[in-house]
C-alpha cells in the first residue's frame, strides 16, 4: 500500500524531531552525570583514579529525575561535606563545585530542570505510546509537543554547558598557578613561617 506524500514527509519530520529531542535528553543526562560526579572530589591523590570510577559507576544507570535531584542537592544546597578521617597520615585533597545564586534563581533552575524530567518521562511513556506514525494528525500532534519542547532542553543545555566550561576553565586556572613560580614561592614562604 502505498502512502500519499503528506503522510511521509509528516511521518519523517515528526520521527526526525523526536529523535532530535531524544537526543538532546540524552546530552542534558551526560551533563548531569558529568557535573555530578566531578562536583565533589576528595581522597588521597593516590585514590582520586579508583574513586571517581566508583562514583562514575554509582550514578550511571540512576533516572533523570534522581540525576537532577542530585544534580540540584551538589550544586545549589550545601553539598557534600569532606569525608576526611579522623586518623589521616597523608595528604587529603578537597575541592567542590557550588553555584551560588538568590533562593528565586535557584527555584527557578530546580523547577526548569524538573519540568523537563517530567517532560521526558511524558513522552517516552505517555505520548509515544498514543502516537499513530500512519497518522497526520497525530505526527502534527507529535510534532506541536516536540518543538517548544526543543526549545527548553536546548536552554538547559545552554546552562549546563556553561556551568561545564567554567569548570574546565577554573581547572586550567588552578593548573597554571600550581605550575607558576609564584605558586612555588608561596609554598616556600609558608613552611618558613610554620
Amino acid at each position: 500500500m502505498t502512502q500519499p506524500d503528506d503522510i511521509v514527509t509528516l511521518r519523517n519530520e515528526a520521527l526526525r524531531k523526536l529523535g532530535r529531542n531524544v537526543v538532546n535528553f540524552q546530552k542534558i543526562e551526560a551533563c548531569l552525570k558529568f557535573l555530578i560526579t566531578i562536583s565533589n572530589v576528595q581522597g588521597k591523590p593516590k585514590d582520586f583514579t579508583a574513586r571517581h570510577a566508583k562514583k562514575a559507576a554509582s550514578i550511571r544507570k540512576k533516572s533523570m529525575g534522581d540525576l537532577a535531584g542530585k544534580f540540584h542537592n551538589n550544586l545549589y544546597r550545601d553539598g557534600i561535606k569532606s569525608e576526611k578521617p579522623e586518623d589521616l597520615v597523608d595528604i587529603w585533597i578537597s575541592t567542590s563545585i557550588k553555584v551560588e545564586a538568590d533562593a528565586k534563581t535557584i527555584k527557578e533552575r530546580k523547577r526548569a530542570l524538573s519540568t523537563l524530567v517530567t517532560e521526558r518521562n511524558n513522552l517516552i511513556h505517555k505520548d509515544l505510546a498514543g502516537f499513530d506514525h500512519n497518522s497526520a494528525t497525530s505526527c502534527r500532534h507529535l510534532i506541536s509537543i516536540l518543538d517548544p519542547q526543543n526549545k527548553r532542553i536546548l536552554q538547559q543545555l545552554d546552562e549546563l554547558k556553561w556551568l561545564i566550561d567554567a569548570f574546565k576553565e577554573h581547572v586550567g586556572d588552578l593548573r597554571s598557578w600550581v605550575d607558576s613560580d609564584e605558586f612555588l614561592h608561596e609554598i616556600q614562604q609558608n613552611k618558613k613561617d610554620a
